[in-house]
């Protein structure tokens, strides 16, 4: 199943404020059990990592496992945690620097949405520099677009965006998961199988994180540092990717709760 996300390409947004990850996570989970599936994994990158780490977090017993190929959600750190390692502070002031000259787009799409989207659906070319450039940016592309996914593709991404009118709806999650977002909190912790792709090669590199960050959120038991790909590593390399995710949920391992919170002694395959 590969739904996509509420106010991208096709999909409606709800008239509402609150449309976040934890949200979008209940969609998936409601979708998926009237479906006929009453176990699952889930996968994802940049917003789908997040929406994939709450539906751990909000119905475990459901989760077989997840699979994340972005660093998108970050652990807590706050009052009572433990310190950090010296790694995992250099990863931390990597991402504050990166913050300072990279992070402009999030500050607008996150605080006025709705008036950048009057500007960006007046402007073709517009519209296409504003998404482009993190095309190019968070990508293993070298700076050359073309040579890394080809025109065609890209324009036609671009053109479903511009078609159903959907660019301001999307920015709508930067704007809903600051202001309405479901913080994690000193007792969140995914329980159940994680894997993690790093495909950290990005023309403008976000940094790479050590394992014992994540480990901080995830019960990590697969992690994969990849010699090519960026952020967009599905449409970068999809083929590297989808083995990922095929090994990981094909190997069997035991189901760390039932339905009824009770320790189950099989195996299940991820499916």
């Amino acid at each position: 199943m590969v739904p996509s996300l509420p106010g991208y390409a096709f999909s409606q947004r709800p008239p509402r404020v609150g449309v976040d990850r934890e949200f979008v996570a209940g969609l998936w989970h409601r979708l998926m059990q009237r479906l006929g599936y009453e176990r699952y994994g889930a996968c994802g990158g940049d917003f789908g990592a997040g929406i994939a780490t709450h539906m751990a977090l909000s119905q475990p017993d459901r989760m077989i496992g997840i699979h994340l190929s972005t660093a998108e959600m970050s652990p807590y750190t706050g009052p009572g945690g433990p310190p950090l390692s010296p790694d995992e502070l250099a990863y931390v002031d990597h991402i504050a620097r990166w913050d300072e000259t990279e992070r402009g787009y999030s500050a607008v799409q996150s605080t006025r949405p709705q008036t950048l989207g009057y500007g960006l659906n007046d402007s073709p070319a517009g519209f296409a520099a504003w998404v482009l450039d993190k095309w190019r940016s968070w990508s293993d592309s070298g700076g050359d677009l073309d040579a890394t996914f080809g025109r065609d593709r890209l324009l036609t991404m671009l053109t479903i965006w511009w078609a159903s009118n959907s660019i301001t709806s999307s920015m709508r999650d930067y704007y809903d998961n600051r202001w309405h977002g479901t913080a994690l909190g000193p007792d969140d912790l995914v329980q159940v199988p994680t894997a993690m792709a790093v495909f950290a090669n990005e023309l403008v590199p976000e940094g790479k994180p050590p394992r014992s960050w994540y480990e901080r959120l995830y019960q990590v038991r697969r992690w994969t540092v990849f010699p090519r790909g960026g952020h967009f590593a599905a449409a970068e390399v999809p083929d590297i990717l989808a083995g990922d995710i095929a090994e990981f949920f094909t190997q069997p391992r035991q189901t760390p709760r039932s339905s009824h919170g009770g320790l189950q002694r099989r195996n299940d395959r991820l499916a």
